[in-house]
């Protein structure tokens, strides 16, 4: 649904907007309606639930494999390299919905769509968040991951959770922030 037509007039270097368009924003209400964001919570969940049944499988590939005589070579834990394995699908797929929502974004769109608009890219927030909570988890218990890298699954949870339950998400940055990069 769009929200309003571009009203940000640059004056050198300084944007100068439309009171309208502010007034329009902050009229908005803060979370989107119960109902999307349960089904929101819904979908993240699901999102962790596949991603756990996938590690799953390629954790019984790679301990077939590693039980195997020419796996028995292999040193590294079957757990870390199936958390491995499973990140570089997972990061391998939100890259490529990623750079499909990205060459399908108008360049040219309102200030109030790029903060308020295209819901339709929430499957990358609610991809990431659920991404994250199968991460965590796995990373903090199973394959003893650095400080950093667990604050960093927790920082990730927070910045998409914006995009994923609040009306003001900044969908429009989604697909380049949450898929392209990854």
């Amino acid at each position: 649904k769009r929200i309003s037509s571009n009203h940000c007039i640059m004056s050198g270097l300084i944007p100068v907007y439309d009171a309208d368009v502010l007034r329009e924003i902050h009229e908005l209400p803060t979370f989107l309606p119960p109902d999307e964001n349960e089904e929101t919570i819904r979908s993240i969940l699901y999102v962790a639930g596949i991603i756990t049944v996938v590690q799953c499988c390629i954790y019984a590939v790679v301990k077939s494999w590693k039980n195997s005589p020419k796996g028995q070579e292999l040193s590294v834990d079957t757990m870390k390299i199936s958390y491995q394995l499973t990140n570089l699908l997972v990061n391998f797929t939100l890259g490529v919905v990623g750079i499909y929502f990205q060459s399908r974004i108008p360049w040219r769109e309102s200030i109030t769509n790029k903060i308020a608009g295209y819901e339709h890219a929430m499957i990358l927030a609610i991809g990431q968040i659920g991404y994250q909570i199968w991460a965590l988890p796995i990373g903090l218990l199973f394959v003893g991951e650095a400080k950093e890298m667990l604050l960093h699954h927790v920082a990730v949870i927070g910045v998409a959770s914006v995009s994923a339950f609040l009306r003001c998400g900044f969908r429009y940055y989604v697909p380049y922030f949450y898929g392209v990069i990854e």
